[in-house]
């Protein structure tokens, strides 16, 4: 007679595809079993994981934030007896931080409007005017809008303009300025 040992197959996870913002990190959401006893981390990019655990925190090279984004694979030991490692996979976007300007400090005459000169880059994909004044912008939306002091703003003497993006479905905060 002879013994046969059945050895369970190793299984892995590397979680979900994951987005973040340049200058943040990644919280890894793997998982491994059956005959598996250990995993590590790699990727395709040249950041650095915190060490091996499951729950290991990524952090992004600036080369990773260049390409936009990176594969982070999880692979198993490989067990013991005749059933290979596992591998899994996910990819981590890395968004562009959002940028603004609201262009150079400007000074008119009592009684003109003035055009303002906006920018916004990296992740925003648009941006709105605000003012601690009571003016008004013939368009909040446009980086050139206009903007019209009302009595208050010439009476207090200046206002603050601000261009602030408008990104609620990327990964990165709005920027102001």
């Amino acid at each position: 007679s002879m013994e046969l040992t059945i050895n369970p197959v190793a299984t892995v996870s590397a979680g979900v595809a994951q987005t973040i913002c340049a200058g943040s990190t990644a919280t890894m959401a793997g998982s491994y079993g059956g005959g598996a006893t250990s995993a590590i981390w790699s990727t395709s990019g040249t950041g650095s994981f915190s060490n091996n655990t499951p729950t290991a925190v990524y952090t992004p090279s600036t080369a990773d934030i260049s390409a936009g984004s990176v594969t982070l694979t999880y692979t198993t030991n490989d067990p013991v007896g005749a059933c290979g490692a596992a591998t899994s996979s996910m990819v981590l976007t890395i968004d562009p931080s959002a940028t603004a300007s609201a262009g150079g400090a400007q000074s008119i005459c009592a009684g003109s409007s003035v055009a303002l000169a906006g920018s916004y880059g990296g992740s925003a994909t648009s941006a709105s005017w605000s003012t601690n004044g009571s003016g008004s912008f013939n368009n909040i939306n446009s980086p050139t809008a206009v903007y019209t002091p009302s009595a208050a703003d010439i009476s207090a003497g200046s206002v603050t303009l601000t261009y602030t993006t408008n990104d609620p479905i990327n990964a990165c905060d709005p920027a102001s300025a």
